[in-house]
Formats: C-alpha cells, structure tokens, sequence
C-alpha cells in the first residue's frame, strides 16, 4: 500500500513538474511573440511617431493602492496631451473601465486630458473598456479605427500591439514615462508576463469584448498640423485651403513666439507619409546633381522677428508631378542665435492632405 501512494505521488509530481515547464514555455513564447512584434512600433518621443488620427487613451486609475495620485496615469495623460499639442493626433479615444458609478476611468481621463489643455470636443469615451482586449477591438468595430497610436507604458504597449494586430489594426504605440519604484516595477512586470498568457488564449480562442453596441463615427477635420524641433517656431499653410495633386505653390506663414529673431531660408522638403514612415518626394532628376541632392535653392536668408509672423511662398517646381493623394510634410529650417551655430539647425513642419 505504502509503495502505491508512493508511485501515486511521484506521477503527481512528474505531471505537475510537466504542467509547469508547459506554462513556463508559453509565457516564454507569449512574451517573445509580442517583444517581436513590437520591435520599432512603440516610439519613446512625440516628435518621433508618425501622425495617425486617433490615439487610444488605455485606462488605469488615477490613485493608486494607497490613494495617491497613480503615475502610470498621470504619464499616460501627460503623453496623452503632448502628442494632440504636437499635431500627431486628431482625437483621443480614452477608454477604460467603468463599472460603477464610483469607478470610471474614461471620465477621469476626459477631466484630466482637458486640464492638459485638449479640447472637449476631441476626446472620445469609451465607458466599456475592461479590459485591453476590449479597448483594442471596440475602437476599430464601435469607432471604425483601421489605424491608432496607443498610450500607455511601454510593456503594456507591446500588448495592446499585438492585439491590435491580431485584428487588422495597423498601430504604433508612444511609451509613457515609467516612474515607480522597483518592487512595483517587477510586480507589474510579472503581472504583464502573465496577462500575455491570456492574451494569446483569448486570441486563439477568440475572445470577443464584454460589449459592443452602435457603430459611433469619428469625423473628419481638416488636415494641417504644425511642430517643430525647438520650441517659439511654428509654421503653417494660409494659401491654398484646397491643396491638390498639381501642387503649384505654398504660402507660408512662419510665428516666432520667442524673445530673439530666428532665420530661415529658402530650403525645403516635402514628404510623403507611406505606412507609417516619411518618405521623401522624388525630384526631377533635372534639378540634382550626381549625387541626388536638389541643387535649386539660392543662399538666402530670412529674419523672423520676435513675437511676429513671417510670409514666404513655396513653389514645389522641381518634384515630379502630380503628387499622389495622401498625408505629405512640408519641412523648413530654421535658426536662432548666436551664429554660427557648431550643431545642426532645427526644422519646423506643416502636415497637409492631398485629397
């Protein structure tokens, strides 16, 4: 009797030794999977991402387990705010979790998005967010979004790509800054391996969201955003509202909101937004050299007073037209004092819309 409950319990051990090298190796896998996938889609700067017209605010509370302000959420705001201030984005779509009237997530992102000084009428609530999963699949079948930027630290991030990929969204993700202690750093890291687990379950099983519901559309605004590499320079298009494929001819206004003049000159640089990346326009091969450079500009320089705006006009001659319809960012650079500088100048853009 004594050698049967020993063989017993040995098979237990082996089995539960087995079950747990099972769960080892797909957390491993679950997690490599979405490292991967993430690789070069999760953006650390707002200068750096490219423009998409809505982010996906991911919902966490505003306090913490002691009832302090919570710095995940306050990051993902702040981020949040800087990337709509910095024209990367058109709409915020904050959602997350509010299942009871105490508890609600989108609210309190809303409140304090538009203390951050981002429209009311630019956020979007998404009351049924429990989950990342819900988030993910409600704002492409309840908002109609085929592409996003989402907003939240970097780890949880990677997953909300993977998701996002897993049901025909094409998204970038921007990383909140991370500012917590390293216990919590570890526990939420060992929280987020696991959360992976069930991630790649409820994909392949094909887990659906809590709710759904009517189809909300998200409307079009008119597309010209402006930022730059330094701060107190601004440039934007006034001439034509209308942009399109023939492209003759630009006017630009540059606004210098700082104390000392700023210079530019006649350089410039039109891109095209292709899958995510800025790609330069070709140029007729006329107008370079045998190196590709563009060798049409003269040396001239333009002085932006302080706190005043300046007018020049871009002609776009020497590119190959028509220009296809798209996003496209006109760069130009510019310079402050004291000259001559020993680094390189900063550059201010416009992005427009080629209907």
């Amino acid at each position: 009797m004594a050698l049967k409950h020993k063989f017993l319990f040995r098979r237990i051990a082996q089995s539960l030794g087995i079950l747990l090298l099972l769960v080892v190796a797909f957390t491993v896998y679950a997690n490599l999977c979405v490292e991967k996938y993430a690789e070069n889609r999760i953006f650390s700067t707002v200068c750096t991402v490219p423009h998409n017209r809505v982010a996906l605010l991911l919902g966490t509370s505003p306090l913490n387990r002691y009832g302090r302000p919570n710095s995940y959420f306050t990051n993902r705001i702040v981020t949040a705010a800087e990337l709509y201030h910095a024209g990367k984005v058109d709409y915020i779509i904050a959602s997350g979790d509010n299942h009871t009237k105490q508890y609600n997530e989108p609210s309190a992102m809303r409140d304090s998005l538009i203390a951050q000084g981002v429209p009311a009428d630019r956020i979007i609530l998404d009351f049924a967010g429990f989950r990342t999963l819900d988030s993910v699949v409600r704002a492409k079948e309840v908002f109609g979004c085929d592409s996003l930027t989402i907003i939240s630290q970097d780890d949880h991030s990677a997953r909300a790509l993977y998701l996002a990929e897993a049901n025909g969204i094409q998204a970038v993700a921007i990383s909140a800054p991370i500012m917590a202690g390293r216990r919590v750093r570890v526990r939420l890291a060992l929280r987020e391996w696991l959360a992976r687990d069930r991630m790649m379950l409820d994909i392949w099983f094909g887990k659906r969201p809590h709710f759904l519901g009517d189809k909300i559309e998200i409307p079009n605004v008119p597309m010209q955003r402006s930022y730059s590499t330094a701060d107190g320079m601004t440039i934007k298009i006034l001439n034509p509202s209308d942009i399109t494929a023939s492209l003759d001819s630009l006017v630009v206004e540059f606004r210098n909101t700082r104390d000392v003049y700023g210079m530019t000159g006649e350089w410039f640089e039109i891109t095209k937004l292709d899958n995510g990346v800025w790609q330069e326009v070709p140029c007729d091969n006329k107008y370079t050299d045998e190196n590709g450079e563009t060798v049409c500009f003269n040396s001239i320089g333009y002085i932006v007073l302080p706190d005043t705006t300046f007018r020049i006009t871009v002609k776009p001659w020497f590119y190959e037209k028509p220009f296809t319809p798209g996003i496209y960012r006109l760069a130009k650079r510019f310079d402050y004092p004291p000259y001559p500088r020993n680094q390189d100048v900063d550059t201010a853009y416009v992005e427009f819309e080629i209907r």
